[in-house]
């Protein structure tokens, strides 16, 4: 998939129609920065995170790719990014300049976009996995309230409770034991 097919638009902040650029006031310009550090945290991209990305090469996801082709069953799965995925995917290259290189020099000529994408999710997986997890329980409450027809007082604890009722429901299935003995 190509970076510019991704559903999400860019959108201008700030409004202003007619005259010229407005010089933005202290205190919408401390909001903006306040806003801008909410999103980052939200998205898992943080100091650590960049810190990882940095050290990252494209030999690291030209071997990646090589470990998967051995994979056979992961190179079946064709899933797209998450809404959370292409958000972060989006701040994470205007962020760290370095992976937006990376990914420059590899795709298309080394590797498709979506492999590409594939492959950072696995690496950075360590970082980014607690924020799509608070991501997911946030669309599971908001899911809840809306089925339930109006706004309730529902935490993310009443979340994880209900996440971890279906788990013990099913715990392992027949087939299950027979991988963990191998």
């Amino acid at each position: 998939m190509a970076f510019s097919s991704f559903s999400w638009p860019f959108r201008r902040r700030g409004g202003g129609g007619g005259g010229g650029p407005s010089k933005p006031s202290a205190s919408s310009a401390a909001a903006a920065a306040a806003a801008a550090g909410n999103e980052e945290e939200e998205l898992g991209v943080t100091p650590q995170l960049l810190d990882f990305l940095r050290t990252l090469s494209p030999d690291s996801f030209k071997s990646s790719a090589l470990q998967l082709q051995g994979n056979s069953h992961t190179l079946a799965i064709s899933i797209s990014l998450t809404g959370w995925q292409e958000r972060h995917a989006v701040l994470v290259l205007s962020k760290a300049k370095e992976l937006a290189k990376i990914r420059y020099d590899l795709c298309p000529r080394h590797m498709k976009d979506k492999q590409f994408w594939r492959i950072y999710f696995l690496l950075a997986k360590s970082y980014t996995s607690p924020y799509e997890l608070r991501a997911i329980q946030k669309e599971k409450v908001r899911r809840m309230e809306t089925e339930n027809g109006k706004a309730k007082d529902v935490t993310t604890v009443e979340v994880e409770m209900q996440e971890s009722k279906c788990g013990r429901d099913s715990q392992t299935l027949p087939g299950d034991e027979e991988s963990q003995d191998s």
